[in-house]
């Protein structure tokens, strides 16, 4: 059975930055996710201001904000309407990001997981987590690998970065309070 301090459920944005920043810490993490690759197509819309002042620990944001755009306005369309926003003067004049940043998901995973393998963590695909109990110093996780192998392993810490059909949540007993938004959405990466 190996041990690590923080096992992170889930290498999406969260949970990439989520291991970047223990990592930084000196905190022997270790991130699985069940899915074979990152996401290739765009899934979240923006990057918050305070978010990007948190990655900036890390390094990364110059990157993002190279790649991803500064959005100045949004334009709304309802009911056959359109009507545009203006987001420069959104009041944020104490950080250096006074702007939503619009990055796809897919290139914010890639970004982040850059920066983990340049300080030497692994990012573990095809790895479910399948069982957890709980243990005198934490907990005690079941993995399987995509060969079908298991494996258990010792963590201090369960960190539950896997989505709204949370195995960690659903494996650990907690409930979730929340509700869908009755809303459709179309992203895509257009010009």
């Amino acid at each position: 059975m190996s041990a690590v301090e923080v096992l992170v459920v889930g290498a999406g944005p969260t949970g990439l930055a989520m291991a970047g920043q223990l990592a930084a810490l000196g905190v022997r993490v270790r991130v699985v996710d069940r899915s074979l690759d990152r996401v290739q197509e765009s899934r979240a819309l923006a990057i918050q201001p305070r978010t990007l002042e948190v990655l900036a620990r890390l390094g990364v944001t110059d990157e993002m904000t190279a790649v991803g755009n500064r959005a100045v306005r949004l334009c709304l369309h309802a009911r056959g309407r359109a009507r545009t926003v203006p987001l420069f003067d959104l009041g944020l004049s104490g950080t250096a990001y006074p702007y939503l940043l619009f990055l796809s998901q897919a290139e914010t995973e890639r970004i982040l997981g850059e920066y983990l393998a340049a300080v030497g963590l692994d990012i573990e695909r095809a790895v479910e987590l399948v069982g957890l109990d709980r243990a005198v110093d934490g907990a005690v996780a079941t993995l399987r690998h995509g060969d079908g192998q298991t494996e258990r392993v010792t963590a201090r810490y369960v960190v539950g970065c896997d989505g709204a059909h949370s195995a960690v949540r659903r494996l650990a007993g907690i409930g979730f309070e929340g509700a869908a938004y009755p809303q459709t959405f179309v992203l895509g990466p257009v010009s």
